[in-house]
C-alpha cells in the first residue's frame, strides 16, 4: 500500500492540529487531532475493503508464433468488470524470451469495457514462453492510498526461428521434387542444340534431324540431389550477443532459413545440434517435412553452459551420413579454447564430407584494435583485440588449409553470404 496525495494532506492536517493543540491553553484542543486520524483511517479501511473487488483481469495480444528477432506488435489487454474507471499502474514484465521497454505504466480503464495497451515485442529466445505476472497498484475508490496487487496473464507464447521474406521459399512440395534446370544425364529433357563431335549416338534426336536436315542432339536436365547438414554449436559462448540477439539465436534463423533454401533446390537437409555433447539430430530429409521437423528441433535449443566438444558433434555427423554431404558448422571463430578441437572435427569429416565453417565476425573486435588512443589503457586495449584478431585470422586460415570454406561475417550479412557460398559450391561441383 502507497498513501495518496490525499491522505497525506489529512495526515499533514492531523499533525497540525495535533501541535495545536499541544501549544493551545484550551484543553478540548488536544483531542480535536484524532478527528481526521480516525476519518483517514476508517477510510483506508474501506479503501481496502472494496479494492478487493475491483481488480480486473488481463490477457494478452499477440501473434503466436512469434518468429526469432521479428519485432511484433503486441498488447496488454484489460477488462474491467466493475461499474466504475478503474485507475491502475503496472510493469510490462513479459517472459525471457522477449524483451520490451519495462517503464511502469498508468492505465485509466472505463467501466464495465476493455482496454489494449499496445507494447512492442521483440522475441530473442526459442522455445515456449510463459507469461509472469505482472506486478501493479490499483487506487481505491477513494483516493487515498494505491493497493498493491498482481495480473496473471495465464498466458504463453512459442518463438520459433524465422522464415525467410524473400521469393526463395518452399512452395509445398511434400516430397521436395523439383527439377533441377542444369545440362546433365537426366530423365526430363532440357533443350535440342546442333550436335557437336563426341556425342553419344543416343542423344541424337532423328526426328529433329530430318525436320531440320542437320544432326540434333538433346540435352537433360540434371538430377541434383544434396545431402546438407547443418551442424549449430550451442555451448557457453553462442550466449554473446550479436546485436539484438545472442549468436545461437543468429545461428538458428539461419538454419530455418538455409532450410527452406536448400529443400528449393530439391537437396536433402538434416541438422545437429551440440554442445559438450550432442543435444539434437535431424536426419537429411526433402520438402516441407524436412523443414517442419528441423524447425521444430530448432525451437527447443537453448544454451548450454558448457564449452563445446566439436568432436563429439564430428563423430555424430559421420554416423548420421551415408553419402557425401555438405556439412555447414555455424560455430565461433574466434575462441582459441576449440580451435585444435575444431580443426581435428574437419579432418575426422573431410574427406569425404565438404565443410563448410561459418561464424559471426565481431567488428568491435577490429574496431578496439584501430581506435585511436585516448588514456593510457587505450593502447593496451587495442593490442589485446589485435593479438585476437590476429588468432581468429590463424585459426581460419589452418582452416582453409585443411580444405574447409570459412564464412566469417557480421551477424546482419552471415546469412547472405552465406547462402551465396552455398549456391556457388553448387554450382561449381564442388559437393
Amino acid at each position: 500500500m502507497h498513501l495518496t496525495r490525499r491522505s497525506y494532506v489529512l495526515v499533514m492536517l492531523t499533525a497540525v492540529i495535533a501541535i495545536a493543540g499541544i501549544w493551545s491553553s484550551d484543553r478540548t484542543l488536544e483531542r480535536v487531532w484524532r478527528v481526521p486520524a480516525a476519518l483517514l483511517l476508517l477510510g483506508l479501511a474501506i479503501d481496502g475493503l472494496r479494492v478487493r473487488r475491483l481488480q480486473p483481469r488481463v490477457r494478452i495480444a499477440t501473434a503466436v508464433p512469434a518468429f526469432l528477432g521479428r519485432a511484433q506488435p503486441g498488447a496488454f489487454v484489460f477488462t474491467n468488470g466493475a461499474a466504475r474507471a478503474l485507475a491502475f499502474e503496472y510493469v510490462p514484465l513479459t517472459p525471457p524470451g522477449f524483451e520490451v521497454a519495462g517503464a511502469v505504466r498508468r492505465v485509466t480503464l472505463p467501466p464495465a469495457a476493455a482496454l489494449k495497451d499496445a507494447v512492442t515485442l521483440l522475441p530473442v529466445r526459442l522455445g515456449p514462453q510463459p507469461w509472469p505476472q505482472l506486478p501493479a497498484r490499483l487506487r481505491g475508490p477513494l483516493a487515498l492510498a494505491w493497493w498493491s496487487f498482481t495480473l496473471q496473464p495465464q498466458a504463453a507464447c512459442v518463438v520459433a526461428p524465422d522464415t525467410l521474406r524473400g521469393p526463395a521459399r518452399a512452395r509445398g512440395l511434400a516430397a521436395g521434387a523439383r527439377v533441377r534446370r542444369v545440362i546433365g544425364a537426366g530423365q526430363e529433357l532440357y533443350q535440342l542444340r546442333g550436335y557437336a563431335r563426341g556425342d553419344p549416338l543416343t542423344r541424337i534426336d532423328w526426328k529433329a534431324t530430318a525436320r531440320s536436315g542437320a544432326l540434333v542432339s538433346r540435352d537433360y536436365s540434371e538430377d541434383q540431389h544434396l545431402d546438407v547438414l547443418v551442424a549449430i554449436d550451442a555451448g557457453r559462448l553462442s550466449r554473446v550477443r550479436a546485436g539484438p540477439l545472442d549468436r545461437l539465436g543468429v545461428y538458428s534463423n539461419v538454419a530455418a532459413r538455409f532450410a527452406e533454401i536448400v529443400t528449393h533446390n530439391d537437396d536433402r537437409i538434416g541438422l545437429v545440434v551440440y554442445a559438450e555433447r550432442v543435444r539434437a539430430r535431424c536426419p537429411p530429409g526433402r520438402g516441407l517435412r524436412a523443414v517442419a521437423a528441423l524447425r521444430q528441433a530448432l525451437a527447443q535449443l537453448a544454451v548450454q553452459p558448457a564449452e563445446s566438444d566439436p568432436m563429439a558433434a564430428a563423430v555424430s555427423i559421420r554416423n548420421l551420413l551415408r553419402q557425401r554431404a555438405l556439412v555447414v558448422l555455424l560455430t565461433d571463430l574466434d575462441d582459441a579454447n576449440i580451435a585444435a578441437s575444431l580443426a581435428r572435427a574437419v579432418r575426422l569429416l573431410a574427406p569425404p564430407h565438404l565443410v563448410l565453417v561459418a561464424g559471426v565476425h565481431s567488428g568491435e573486435i577490429g574496431a578496439l584494435a584501430r581506435s585511436e588512443s585516448h588514456g593510457w589503457q587505450d593502447p593496451w586495449i587495442a593490442l589485446a583485440a589485435a593479438e585476437h584478431e590476429e588468432r581468429a585470422r590463424r585459426q581460419q586460415a589452418l582452416l582453409q588449409r585443411l580444405g574447409a570454406p570459412v564464412v566469417a561475417a557480421s551477424a546482419q550479412r552471415l546469412e547472405a553470404v552465406l547462402f551465396e557460398r552455398y549456391e556457388a559450391l553448387r554450382r561449381t561441383r564442388r559437393v
